[in-house]
């Protein structure tokens, strides 16, 4: 039995997965998971000066807590944990996946030998594009090695082997593209706001978010190894500063969502929505796909990486997300490349005639 829930537990994850699109509304956040990393016996980074990551976040993470329950009365606010515990990176997915939760926010501090490296970043679930990003994710995820029965919880995944990182980062998130507006949200303006170096959204293979089966994000915020940031990170002012800095993302990503019709039943299938009135799909053309989500997201520059001039057509339950039109492929090549450099680096042309979306087995 275990042979066999191992073997199919990626196409189970994708099910439930696609189980939940189609359950969400579309129409607002109604639950929040709030996930201060670490824990009890696991201190997570520690700083020359002895201050641990569990305390830290556990403390943004409650403040970040009021604050949505202050200004968003409605919005439940779950924490997996609200005190000094262990708890394991599955429990954590779990809880979430349990209630239904609307999104996941993982929140950490880093600390690495070099007291030089700062900054604040935002990770979402992917594959890795660096040995640093790498090494971030198997910190997080050596958590497991703590936990009681963990070859048992997480025999598809050894958070020792490199390779597993490959293979967890390249299975299927249905919610990648929301977890990405959410992780852009968040880490806009972080340099102005909280004066830290802003390290960007990045990707890799993160257990916790890869359990969880909503849109999710991990941050990073800021290095407990280098003074500066230790600064802002363990005093009180600091820690509210980067609570209120988290909740004008969430707020941002919230308003969005609570002002978009995720119906589908009023658009026909395959039906084009063009948002330049003077764009009409007539004869073949292509186009480059750089997503889709279970929502419909406003086609601003910010929403897609600064991708400008993006449009959005209906396939079944599915807004899907296109950058370019030209009449070649010559061109919709130099597009594709294009959105690669703004990180959609799963793009790829698809073909359309009288507006209508072409498989590509035909002309």
């Amino acid at each position: 039995m275990v042979l066999i829930l191992r073997k199919h537990f990626p196409l189970i994850l994708l099910l439930f997965c696609l189980i939940k699109i189609n359950s969400q509304t579309g129409l607002g956040i109604n639950t929040v998971v709030i996930d201060p990393g670490h824990g009890g016996k696991d201190p997570g980074a520690v700083s020359p000066n002895k201050n641990f990551e569990k305390t830290v976040v556990l403390k943004v993470s409650l403040l970040l807590g009021d604050l949505i329950k202050k200004e968003f009365p409605d919005v439940k606010v779950i924490f997996t944990r609200n005190d000094d515990r262990f708890i394991g990176l599955a429990k954590r997915a779990k809880i979430a996946n349990e209630i239904g939760a609307d999104l996941f926010i993982s929140i950490h501090a880093n600390a690495i030998e070099a007291p030089s490296a700062n900054g604040f970043e935002t990770w979402v679930l992917g594959l890795h594009k660096s040995k640093a990003a790498l090494e971030v994710a198997k910190f997080e995820n050596s958590s497991i090695l703590m936990e009681e029965n963990n070859e048992q919880t997480y025999s598809e995944f050894d958070p020792n082997d490199p390779d597993a990182y490959i293979a967890l980062s390249m299975r299927q998130n249905a919610f990648l593209d929301q977890s990405l507006i959410l992780a852009n949200a968040i880490q806009k303006d972080c340099r102005l706001k909280l004066g830290l170096r802003d390290r960007g959204v990045k990707q890799a293979g993160f257990m916790v978010l890869y359990r969880a089966t909503m849109p999710a994000v991990l941050l990073e915020l800021g290095f407990l190894s280098n003074p500066k940031d230790e600064k802002l990170l363990i005093s009180k002012s600091g820690q509210l500063k980067l609570a209120n800095h988290i909740f004008e993302g969430f707020k941002n990503y919230k308003n969005k969502y609570d002002n978009v019709d995720g119906s589908l039943t009023e658009y026909k299938e395959e039906k084009s929505i063009l948002q330049k009135e003077n764009l009409v799909d007539t004869g073949l053309i292509y186009k480059v796909q750089i997503a889709t989500s279970s929502v419909n997201i406003p086609t601003l520059p910010e929403n897609f990486n600064g991708l400008k001039d993006v449009e959005v057509y209906i396939s079944g339950n599915y807004y899907k997300y296109t950058f370019g039109c030209s009449s070649n492929m010559k061109t919709a090549n130099e597009h594709l490349s294009q959105a690669k450099e703004f990180g959609y680096e799963s793009a790829f042309v698809v073909s359309f005639q009288d507006g209508k979306r072409l498989n590509w087995e035909k002309p």
